[in-house]
């Protein structure tokens, strides 16, 4: 084959994987303007009423988040099988956010933490490699990290909210968070988030003993340190 003939092969390839990068960067763009819906809608917890609306900015946050199936499968048929993790990095920031979002709606619902499958399931995913279109362990344990600064930031809210109760019970939160990967000896990207949450854990633990010592410590929480 003379170089003409080559080169006209090599731009025809070039061309179908340039269709194939811009349909699976439409396809994240719309994941990712829903997933911005829903942290701006997490926003308002923030607001001045924000804990007395805790419940109604769950529910609207769900209604979001019932259009992600929809829309990981819309990705997911750009993406050609077997090379999930050749375009990984293109929503693997997006997939963060939303899994952090999907975990602090659950806490905020239910003071609990979602395992990895419950999280991959709201979001129309599986979680195993080989079933192709996945959560990634290390995109779930990311996201899960990044809740703990929304976390800090609720229980500083709160207390102006008057609120006093659940600075405890975040602190609490955040210890067993903190213990629990401690276990996985973070590194590397992992570890970054990993210092982050000590962060936020830390200037949890100064709103708590700023409470304390203002004698605002609610009697429940008393035998519970």
């Amino acid at each position: 084959m003379d170089i003409a003939a080559a080169f006209s092969t090599y731009g025809s390839c070039v061309e179908r994987e340039a269709e194939l990068r811009e349909g699976v960067q439409a396809a994240v763009k719309d994941l990712e303007k829903t997933s911005y819906a829903i942290s701006t809608i997490l926003e308002k917890i923030h607001n001045a009423q924000g804990i007395q609306n805790i419940e109604a900015i769950c529910a609207e946050c769900h209604q979001e988040l019932t259009k992600i199936p929809a829309l990981y499968q819309a990705l997911q048929e750009k993406v050609p099988p077997g090379e999930f993790y050749r375009y990984h990095h293109n929503f693997r920031g997006t997939t963060h956010r939303l899994v952090a979002a999907t975990c602090f709606i659950t806490y905020l619902e239910e003071n609990r933490l979602p395992m990895h499958e419950e999280v991959a399931k709201a979001l129309g995913l599986c979680t195993h490699r080989d079933q192709g279109f996945h959560l990634d362990l290390e995109d779930y344990l990311q996201g899960t990290l990044s809740i703990s600064h929304e976390l800090s930031r609720l229980a500083i809210n709160s207390v102006t909210a008057g609120d006093y109760a659940r600075p405890f019970h975040i602190r609490q939160f955040l210890r067993d968070l903190h213990a629990a990967y401690s276990l996985l000896f973070p590194k590397n990207e992992l570890r970054k988030k990993f210092d982050e949450l000590k962060y936020s854990l830390k200037k949890t633990e100064e709103v708590v003993y700023n409470l304390s010592l203002r004698g605002l410590k609610p009697p429940e929480m008393e035998t519970s340190g």
